[in-house]
């Protein structure tokens, strides 16, 4: 019996290879989400560090003029900063969706093609079986009309003999 060779079979590595690209692709924009959102929490961090070295000198009575305008230059800075580690954080989780919009499309793909290639190795396995099975049938009708000949050959023996 013949081995299935299914022709598309490029087909079937290709969306795989465009699904794994897609799957890095998401991973890639996920990485990028986490580091900005550490980057925010940093910020954060950093103004809260702030807010308590702020607050301590004030209880200390060292707070002056120029220093609460610096701390309140740079607390500025960093929000600022916060606002736009946001933005492009909102950006990432946009282009997120996106791509994994993308993978779920890449996975259907895939998973198309190789229901198509269980399909055809499902038709030709059935018409290799229906081809073995005409084969035994007609053996089949070979022995049972041999085995007919033979007994017809055997009874014109006796006939010639007991005439």
């Amino acid at each position: 019996m013949a081995r299935f060779r299914f022709r598309l079979e490029f087909m079937i590595s290709l969306r795989k290879r465009k699904e794994e690209e897609a799957a890095v692709r998401l991973a890639k924009r996920q990485a990028s989400i986490r580091e900005l959102e550490g980057q925010i929490n940093a910020c954060h961090l950093k103004l809260a560090e702030m807010a308590d070295q702020l607050s301590e000198l004030a209880s200390g009575g060292r707070l002056s003029g120029p220093l609460l305008l610096m701390y309140s230059s740079h607390q500025e800075r960093i929000r600022k900063e916060i606002k736009r580690l946001l933005e492009l954080l909102a950006l990432s989780r946009r282009e997120e969706a996106k791509e994994r919009v993308a993978l779920r499309k890449a996975v259907t793909d895939r998973r198309i093609m190789e229901k198509f290639k269980d399909n055809q190795r499902l038709a030709w396995k059935t018409e290799q079986l229906r081809t073995e099975q005409n084969i035994m049938e007609e053996l089949a009708a070979l022995a049972r009309a041999r085995r007919g000949q033979e007994a017809t050959d055997a009874t014109q023996d006796e006939d010639s003999q007991n005439s």
